[in-house]
């Protein structure tokens, strides 16, 4: 855990869940705390500049949003207004902070935060929010390979599950400009995959080539850091290099 976390953090957690007992309902967070340098630092490290939801490498485009997973301020279950607080006492964790990418955070995911049972939720920091079964898939918790396939680029539901589903649609996994953003990484190993199989049939020193780019293609894959891991892992499933 970032120090500033352990330290302020732990100071306005205290103070807010002062505020929640003594009656107050609407909340101010610092976002000096939970966004500081060293906290965003730490999730780039982590998180290899990638966006916690949607995979995509931000730091050339975008210096990427501190995500609170489950919302500070207010939460909206389904398309009701906005319900306060929100998860207060989560403000300054460390295990609620993620770095997302301005399209899923903000203009998607947003307040939005669905249970699948609704009445297990946590509504201030006496309750156990670790009762709760979010509808949205845990960046770090859950492994979203369970939940979400790609048939080619494309992100499916595994199954037609429940969280994977929402997760896509809510998040906008699929959205057109992301879609075509993983088409292009993935023709690069789409031809190369066919070349390194001998199809159409592939001279020899060129399909050794190919099949030996294609394995670091792998390797690469297996690594989180790696942009849109998910979608390579999933091709390498479905097509694995046994040849």
């Amino acid at each position: 855990m970032p120090g500033v976390l352990a330290a302020k953090g732990v100071v306005e957690r205290d103070k807010l869940n002062d505020e929640y007992t003594s009656g107050k309902r609407v909340f101010s967070f610092d976002k000096d705390i939970y966004g500081d340098e060293e906290v965003k630092a730490a999730l780039i490290r982590l998180q290899g500049y990638k966006c916690c939801f949607c995979e995509a490498k931000i730091g050339h485009i975008d210096d990427g949003d501190i995500e609170h997973f489950r919302p500070k301020a207010g939460w909206v279950q389904d398309e009701e207004p906005i319900n306060k607080p929100g998860y207060y006492w989560l403000a300054y964790e460390w295990d609620n902070l993620f770095l997302a990418c301005t399209k899923c955070n903000q203009r998607n995911k947003k307040n939005y935060f669905p249970l699948i049972t609704p009445e297990t939720r946590a509504k201030n920091h006496i309750e156990d929010y670790k009762n709760e079964d979010p509808v949205f898939i845990h960046p770090a918790n859950d492994n979203p390979e369970n939940y979400i396939e790609f048939n080619e680029e494309i992100p499916e539901p595994v199954n037609n599950d429940l969280r994977g589903r929402v997760t896509i649609k809510k998040l906008g996994l699929d959205r057109t400009p992301l879609n075509e953003d993983r088409r292009r990484e993935f023709n690069k190993i789409f031809d190369i995959y066919d070349l390194a199989k001998s199809y159409p049939p592939t001279p020899p020193d060129l399909k050794r080539r190919a099949r030996n780019k294609l394995l670091k293609y792998y390797a690469a894959a297996q690594q989180d850091e790696t942009e849109y891991a998910s979608m390579l892992r999933c091709f390498f499933r479905k097509n694995p290099i046994d040849f």
